[in-house]
């Protein structure tokens, strides 16, 4: 019986650890898509404005 809840404990414990780990990965990633599209955009506009000068 003492096996059982100790397996039970460990698999609830991986679980949520599995949660938070991935919970932060993901707050991870979409920061850093969004900063990515952000400096493209500003990249893109950059250039623009070279065009424009050179023109």
């Amino acid at each position: 019986m003492n096996t059982t809840y100790f397996f039970i404990g460990l698999l609830t414990g991986v679980s949520v650890s599995a949660f938070f780990i991935g919970k932060e990965l993901y707050k991870y990633y979409t920061k850093y898509t969004i900063q990515k599209k952000q400096l493209d955009r500003i990249l893109k506009l950059n250039d623009r404005i070279k065009k424009f000068k050179v023109a």
